[in-house]
Protein backbone atom coordinates (compact mmCIF):
# COMPACT_ATOMS: atom_id res chain seq x y z
CA UNK A 1 0.00 0.00 0.00
CA UNK A 2 2.76 2.31 1.01
CA UNK A 3 4.28 1.54 -2.81
CA UNK A 4 1.30 2.33 -4.20
CA UNK A 5 1.09 5.61 -2.26
CA UNK A 6 4.62 6.56 -3.38
CA UNK A 7 3.51 5.88 -7.01
CA UNK A 8 1.02 8.02 -7.09
CA UNK A 9 2.69 10.91 -5.78
CA UNK A 10 5.19 10.68 -8.35
CA UNK A 11 2.95 10.20 -10.85
CA UNK A 12 1.26 13.28 -9.11
CA UNK A 13 4.42 15.30 -9.28
CA UNK A 14 5.53 14.43 -12.37
CA UNK A 15 1.76 15.74 -14.25
CA UNK A 16 2.98 18.89 -11.82
CA UNK A 17 6.46 19.83 -13.22
CA UNK A 18 4.98 18.77 -16.93
CA UNK A 19 2.38 21.31 -16.30
CA UNK A 20 4.43 24.05 -14.41
CA UNK A 21 6.70 23.63 -17.54
CA UNK A 22 4.16 24.15 -19.85
CA UNK A 23 2.60 27.45 -18.61
CA UNK A 24 5.92 28.76 -17.22
CA UNK A 25 7.94 28.09 -20.56
CA UNK A 26 6.48 25.96 -23.04
CA UNK A 27 3.38 28.31 -23.60
CA UNK A 28 5.39 31.70 -23.16
CA UNK A 29 7.49 30.48 -26.16
CA UNK A 30 4.84 29.67 -28.12
CA UNK A 31 2.85 32.95 -27.59
CA UNK A 32 5.81 34.86 -28.36
CA UNK A 33 6.58 32.98 -31.65
CA UNK A 34 3.08 33.54 -32.51
CA UNK A 35 3.16 37.18 -31.47
CA UNK A 36 6.42 37.53 -34.11
CA UNK A 37 4.53 35.48 -36.74
CA UNK A 38 1.60 37.74 -36.79
CA UNK A 39 3.92 40.97 -36.84
CA UNK A 40 5.78 39.41 -39.31
CA UNK A 41 2.66 38.68 -41.63
CA UNK A 42 1.23 42.03 -41.08
CA UNK A 43 5.12 43.33 -42.17
CA UNK A 44 4.99 41.46 -45.36
CA UNK A 45 1.76 41.82 -46.42
CA UNK A 46 1.41 44.64 -49.63
CA UNK A 47 -0.95 47.73 -48.40
CA UNK A 48 -3.79 48.38 -50.91
CA UNK A 49 -3.03 50.54 -53.27
CA UNK A 50 -4.20 54.09 -53.00
CA UNK A 51 -6.54 55.22 -55.67
CA UNK A 52 -4.58 57.43 -58.32
CA UNK A 53 -5.41 60.81 -58.35
CA UNK A 54 -8.17 61.73 -61.57
CA UNK A 55 -6.70 63.15 -64.60
CA UNK A 56 -7.62 66.35 -65.29
CA UNK A 57 -9.33 66.75 -68.75
CA UNK A 58 -7.51 68.74 -70.75
CA UNK A 59 -7.86 72.64 -71.04
CA UNK A 60 -10.42 73.26 -74.47
CA UNK A 61 -8.27 75.15 -77.29
CA UNK A 62 -8.18 78.94 -77.67
CA UNK A 63 -10.64 79.46 -80.44
CA UNK A 64 -11.73 83.17 -80.18
CA UNK A 65 -9.72 85.98 -80.34
CA UNK A 66 -9.85 89.82 -80.60
CA UNK A 67 -8.30 91.98 -83.24
CA UNK A 68 -5.49 93.82 -81.82
CA UNK A 69 -3.99 96.84 -84.08
CA UNK A 70 -6.09 99.40 -85.65
CA UNK A 71 -6.19 97.67 -88.68
CA UNK A 72 -4.77 94.21 -89.73
CA UNK A 73 -4.33 92.25 -93.00
CA UNK A 74 -6.40 89.41 -94.23
CA UNK A 75 -3.47 87.52 -96.23
CA UNK A 76 -4.03 84.32 -98.48
CA UNK A 77 -1.15 82.61 -97.27
CA UNK A 78 0.29 82.61 -93.46
CA UNK A 79 2.97 84.67 -95.24
CA UNK A 80 3.52 88.54 -94.72
CA UNK A 81 4.45 88.80 -98.15
CA UNK A 82 1.04 87.42 -99.01
CA UNK A 83 -2.02 89.57 -100.96
CA UNK A 84 -4.42 90.92 -98.46
CA UNK A 85 -7.80 89.82 -99.47
CA UNK A 86 -9.25 92.15 -96.92
CA UNK A 87 -9.02 94.18 -94.02
CA UNK A 88 -9.92 93.37 -90.40
CA UNK A 89 -9.94 95.95 -87.68
CA UNK A 90 -9.40 96.64 -83.69
CA UNK A 91 -11.78 95.03 -81.79
CA UNK A 92 -13.23 92.56 -84.34
CA UNK A 93 -13.87 88.83 -83.33
CA UNK A 94 -12.69 86.34 -84.66
CA UNK A 95 -12.70 82.31 -84.62
CA UNK A 96 -9.09 80.87 -85.39
CA UNK A 97 -9.62 76.98 -87.19
CA UNK A 98 -6.44 76.06 -87.23
CA UNK A 99 -2.83 77.52 -86.05
CA UNK A 100 0.41 77.16 -87.93
CA UNK A 101 3.66 78.87 -87.36
CA UNK A 102 2.63 81.81 -85.40
CA UNK A 103 -0.61 82.25 -87.86
CA UNK A 104 -4.41 81.71 -87.33
CA UNK A 105 -6.39 80.09 -90.33
CA UNK A 106 -10.26 82.11 -89.76
CA UNK A 107 -11.79 80.58 -93.08
CA UNK A 108 -12.17 77.36 -94.99
CA UNK A 109 -9.85 75.96 -97.66
CA UNK A 110 -11.20 77.41 -100.73
CA UNK A 111 -11.11 77.62 -104.56
CA UNK A 112 -10.49 80.64 -107.18
CA UNK A 113 -10.41 78.62 -110.05
CA UNK A 114 -10.64 74.47 -111.19
CA UNK A 115 -6.94 73.49 -110.64
CA UNK A 116 -5.34 76.19 -109.01
CA UNK A 117 -4.03 75.90 -105.16
CA UNK A 118 -6.54 76.21 -101.85
CA UNK A 119 -5.91 79.56 -100.23
CA UNK A 120 -7.70 80.54 -97.34
CA UNK A 121 -7.81 83.24 -94.82
CA UNK A 122 -5.09 84.03 -92.43
CA UNK A 123 -3.93 86.44 -89.62
CA UNK A 124 -0.84 86.68 -87.77
CA UNK A 125 -1.47 85.33 -83.99
CA UNK A 126 1.01 87.96 -82.83
CA UNK A 127 -1.61 90.94 -83.92
CA UNK A 128 -4.69 88.96 -81.42
CA UNK A 129 -5.42 89.08 -78.03
CA UNK A 130 -7.72 86.82 -75.86
CA UNK A 131 -9.84 89.28 -74.64
CA UNK A 132 -11.64 92.76 -76.04
CA UNK A 133 -9.47 95.46 -76.93
CA UNK A 134 -9.48 98.55 -73.94
CA UNK A 135 -10.32 101.43 -76.29
CA UNK A 136 -10.27 104.66 -74.90
CA UNK A 137 -12.64 107.57 -76.44
CA UNK A 138 -9.46 109.49 -77.74
CA UNK A 139 -8.03 105.91 -79.51
CA UNK A 140 -11.74 105.56 -80.85
CA UNK A 141 -11.62 109.36 -82.04
CA UNK A 142 -8.59 108.31 -83.41
CA UNK A 143 -9.39 105.06 -85.07
CA UNK A 144 -12.49 106.55 -86.95
CA UNK A 145 -10.85 109.58 -88.10
CA UNK A 146 -8.40 106.93 -89.92
CA UNK A 147 -11.47 105.91 -91.58
CA UNK A 148 -12.81 109.46 -92.67
CA UNK A 149 -9.69 111.64 -93.04
CA UNK A 150 -10.49 112.16 -96.60
CA UNK A 151 -13.98 113.79 -95.82
CA UNK A 152 -14.27 116.54 -97.56
CA UNK A 153 -14.77 119.93 -95.00
CA UNK A 154 -13.24 117.15 -92.83
CA UNK A 155 -11.79 119.87 -90.50
CA UNK A 156 -14.64 121.91 -90.05
CA UNK A 157 -17.39 119.08 -89.29
CA UNK A 158 -15.05 117.11 -87.57
CA UNK A 159 -17.03 116.53 -84.51
CA UNK A 160 -20.12 115.53 -86.30
CA UNK A 161 -18.54 113.46 -88.79
CA UNK A 162 -16.54 111.40 -85.84
CA UNK A 163 -20.05 111.17 -84.27
CA UNK A 164 -22.02 109.87 -86.93
CA UNK A 165 -19.54 107.21 -88.32
CA UNK A 166 -18.92 105.99 -84.77
CA UNK A 167 -22.80 105.69 -84.34
CA UNK A 168 -23.32 104.16 -87.81
CA UNK A 169 -20.72 101.63 -87.17
CA UNK A 170 -21.90 100.31 -83.82
CA UNK A 171 -25.64 99.59 -85.09
CA UNK A 172 -23.99 97.93 -87.75
CA UNK A 173 -25.66 100.14 -90.52
CA UNK A 174 -22.10 100.69 -91.66
CA UNK A 175 -18.64 98.86 -91.94
CA UNK A 176 -15.23 100.63 -91.40
CA UNK A 177 -14.46 99.84 -95.38
CA UNK A 178 -17.61 101.15 -96.52
CA UNK A 179 -16.18 104.75 -95.31
CA UNK A 180 -12.97 103.77 -96.83
CA UNK A 181 -14.39 103.29 -100.49
CA UNK A 182 -15.00 107.13 -100.66
CA UNK A 183 -12.30 108.33 -98.25
CA UNK A 184 -15.07 109.22 -96.09
CA UNK A 185 -18.17 111.99 -96.21
CA UNK A 186 -18.57 113.19 -99.68
CA UNK A 187 -20.58 116.79 -100.08
CA UNK A 188 -23.91 116.06 -101.98
CA UNK A 189 -24.27 118.50 -104.92
CA UNK A 190 -28.65 117.86 -104.86
CA UNK A 191 -28.96 119.50 -101.36
CA UNK A 192 -27.17 122.36 -99.83
CA UNK A 193 -23.71 122.50 -98.46
CA UNK A 194 -24.78 121.37 -94.89
CA UNK A 195 -25.36 118.14 -96.39
CA UNK A 196 -22.76 114.81 -97.17
CA UNK A 197 -23.35 111.11 -98.06
CA UNK A 198 -21.60 107.69 -98.21
CA UNK A 199 -22.61 104.20 -99.37
CA UNK A 200 -22.87 101.25 -97.20
CA UNK A 201 -22.86 98.12 -97.99
CA UNK A 202 -22.75 98.75 -101.93
CA UNK A 203 -22.87 101.61 -104.25
CA UNK A 204 -26.76 101.53 -105.02
CA UNK A 205 -28.94 104.93 -103.96
CA UNK A 206 -30.46 102.61 -101.69
CA UNK A 207 -27.36 101.89 -99.92
CA UNK A 208 -26.56 105.93 -100.03
CA UNK A 209 -26.56 107.80 -96.20
CA UNK A 210 -27.63 111.54 -95.88
CA UNK A 211 -25.93 113.67 -93.16
CA UNK A 212 -26.87 117.06 -92.69
CA UNK A 213 -24.13 118.53 -90.40
CA UNK A 214 -26.11 120.98 -88.91
CA UNK A 215 -28.80 118.96 -87.50
CA UNK A 216 -26.62 116.13 -87.01
CA UNK A 217 -28.98 113.42 -88.44
CA UNK A 218 -28.87 111.10 -91.08
CA UNK A 219 -31.93 110.81 -93.72
CA UNK A 220 -32.20 108.42 -97.12
CA UNK A 221 -33.11 109.29 -100.23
Amino acid sequence: MKKILMVILLLVGIALAGGGYYMFYLKPEQDAAAREAANQEAITLPRPAEPAAPTPPPMPEKTDYYVSPEKLGVREHPDRSAFIESILYRGDKVYVLEKRDGWGRISPYYVYNEGEEEVAEWIPMDQLLEVPPTITKAERIKTISSYIEGSDDFKQYFDVFIATTDDLIKEGICLPPDFEELKGWVKSVKYSEDVYFVYCGGLKQANKIYLNVSTGKIFYK
